[in-house]
């Protein structure tokens, strides 16, 4: 195994300095090497130069990828297309070039490290470690002899050369970095200090006249037009593994009348469960589909493998109870769970080969011909609309995905693959109903309260409160006396059920406020001194006032300096960020004031992102195809790139 790691020791090295050195600031240099098992090889062709330094096209694709996962979740996977869409790819393109410009800096130094210096740092590596983290010199000298003749030393030498004086320039660039220590100190204290208050909304009435009701809407109808009603036809492709051979074998020696608790000690793959024990479960309202198949089981019944995100789930529910207050079913059951999963090769296949479908029944203008050949059933979707929460004959799990490849009638007339969690589609819509425009009387309620959200944006509005929150802060000797002075605007007091701190929320309570805000506001004051005008988010205007403080705790104390550390850590590198940002912007336009040579090659770039397979389709159309453009200067970059 370490053989094979340092056959590829250029990419592992520099992880290695990353993680070890580095730490700060692989959000600007990416981790290349973390994902990479997940990207196919390609020769290293340069996408870009700047002066002699290639930008790898390597590089690029694991970046694109490492970004990807970042942005996707289980149900909502991030598409190229997508980043491109966003402006990400563009910055990764850029991200990667100041990362040259600043090793052509760099490299200007002629920084030196010691060979013995080198040694120690490959000495670190975690295989070279003990458990209690001391140099295991057996192991490092027998991988060294066991490498005699095998490997290059000296172009290992050169890449942790290179790696480390480049770390070394960051550092020193980054030395500057400072903060006020002293907010990190209040803000540790207001999260673990609990408050109570009186609050009260500074709201004054606005007066909702019809005929500007009705101009309001009619100049912003659209806002308020019902999504477009689509049928899709569709042929789908599972991404769903079989039920492994384990799960097949332990269903049936329960349904045979083993010990379902010996069987899920032996074949669940989920351990922290002695005996796959559930404990008692009452349904919830929004079950998943896996859950609502436990539900459905009596007592002593066992059902079929069910898939769901990653695994197969056999239940036996063992007992059964009515609660005495809410009267609701409970039931007491145990779980066998089973992870499975397609290969990247079966997945890969599997998606293949509804690209092939898309684009065979794209070329024939139908899906019948190439569906009968591969042997599946066309379906009908629909109808639904982009805001369709549940669709027939998709499982939860694909609805989002499906229902956001249609939301423009631009890509209606062409079949699209569509990958959600479980399937692959291939799709089209095949009918789309315009939504109409409500009249006024059927969306008055939103109307009234988009208008009443205008206003209190207009600089009159905000004068009036200004004014308001002027005399309160004159007047006002406690939040009580609110009312009495403004008896037109109906202020009510209220008071926060719950103590809380800086970092809680306090959606519970009602309030859109950030509690930061109202400890900085409450900052010095005394029990029953009013405080304000604090603004929420949505720009509604409060006042305040402490009802009661209670400080941290002595129990408390190792959690704070804990946080404390981590807000330390923050907040230097959120400084060394700032720092590095502003050196990448003064290195941009030093190289286009000295025309530092750097070319983007944006025909390979085109091919990556698959938008020259997007022009070529454009091409056959009859369309204006526009015309290669390989090689591109300095002088455009930021158009192209953008900052």
């Amino acid at each position: 195994m370490i053989q094979d790691l340092m056959r590829k020791h250029r990419r592992a090295i520099l992880i290695f300095v990353v993680l070890v050195i580095a730490v700060p600031f692989v959000l600007f240099f990416g981790m290349p090497g973390k994902y990479r098992s997940a990207v196919p090889e390609f020769k290293d062709n340069p996408i870009a130069t700047v002066a002699n330094l290639p930008v790898l096209e390597s590089e690029f694709r694991r970046n694109l990828n490492t970004l990807i996962q970042q942005r996707s979740t289980p149900d909502k996977p991030v598409t190229i297309e997508e980043l491109e869409q966003s402006g990400e790819t563009d910055k990764i393109l850029q991200q990667m070039i100041d990362s040259n410009l600043i090793t052509l800096e760099e490299q200007k130094r002629n920084f030196k490290v010691n060979r013995s210096f080198l040694v120690e740092q490959m000495q670190k590596w975690p295989q070279f470690r003990t458990e209690d983290g001391k140099l295991d010199r057996e192991a490092w000298n027998t991988w060294v002899e066991a490498n005699q003749g095998k490997i290059n030393w000296n172009e290992i030498y050169s890449d942790l050369q290179k790696s480390i004086s480049r770390q070394v320039f960051i550092n020193a660039l980054l030395a500057p970095a400072r903060f006020d220590p002293t907010t990190i100190d209040k803000k540790v204290m207001n999260n673990f200090t609990k408050i109570r208050i009186k609050y009260a909304k500074i709201s004054p009435p606005i007066e909702i006249k019809e005929e500007e009701l009705a101009k309001y809407f009619e100049e912003n109808k659209e806002t308020y037009r019902d999504p477009d009603s689509l049928v899709a036809e569709t042929v789908k492709i599972s991404l769903v593994p079989p039920v492994p051979d384990k799960a097949i074998e332990a269903y049936n020696k329960a349904k045979q009348g083993e010990d379902f608790a010996e069987l899920a000690n032996t074949y669940s793959d989920q351990k922290s469960q002695p005996g796959g024990d559930l404990g008692w479960q009452s349904q919830r309202e929004t079950e998943p589909p896996h859950r609502q198949v436990l539900f459905s089981l009596k007592v002593g019944e066992i059902n079929e493998p069910v898939y769901t995100f990653g695994a197969y789930y056999i239940f036996k529910v063992e007992e059964e109870r009515t609660h005495a207050e809410t009267g609701a079913r409970e039931i007491h059951a145990r779980q066998i769970m089973i992870r499975a999963s397609l290969s990247d090769d079966e997945k890969k296949q599997r998606e293949e080969q509804a690209n092939e479908i898309a684009q065979k029944a794209n070329e024939e203008k139908s899906l019948e011909k190439i569906a009968q050949e591969k042997g599946l059933e066309i379906v009908k979707i629909g109808p639904f609309t982009k805001e369709s929460k549940t669709i027939e004959g998709l499982t939860q799990f694909d609805v989002y995905q499906f229902r956001s490849a249609f939301m423009t009638p631009e890509k209606d007339s062409e079949y699209q693959v569509i990958t959600t969690r479980d399937n692959v589609f291939v799709a089209k819509i095949i009918e789309r109903t315009i939504g109409e425009i409500p009249p006024l009387e059927k969306v008055r309620e939103r109307v009234e309260k988009d208008y009443t959200n205008m206003v209190k944006l207009q600089d009159d509005y905000k004068k009036r409160v200004e004014e308001i929150s002027n005399k309160i802060k004159a007047e006002a000797k406690s939040i009580d006396d609110l009312p009495k002075l403004f008896p037109d605007l109906n202020i009510e007091i209220k008071e926060t059920v719950n103590p809380f701190t800086a970092k809680d929320y306090l959606f519970q309570e009602g309030l859109m406020i950030s509690p930061e805000s109202i400890f900085n506001e409450l900052e010095g004051k005394d029990t029953g001194v009013l405080a304000g005008p604090i603004k929420d988010f949505s720009n509604e205007y409060y006042f305040v006032q402490l009802l009661e403080r209670t400080p941290p705790t002595d129990a408390d104390k190792p959690k704070m300096e804990e946080d404390k550390k981590k807000m330390l850590e923050m907040e230097i590198r959120m400084a060394q960020n700032e720092i590095l940002e502003d050196y990448r912007l003064y290195l941009r336009e030093k190289a286009m004031k000295r025309g530092v040579p750097i070319k983007i090659n944006q025909q390979m770039i085109a091919s990556i992102l698959g938008k020259d397979k997007k022009t070529e389709k454009e091409g056959e159309s009859g369309e204006k195809k526009a015309p290669a453009n390989p090689a591109v200067d300095l002088q455009k970059l930021n158009t192209l790139v953008g900052d």
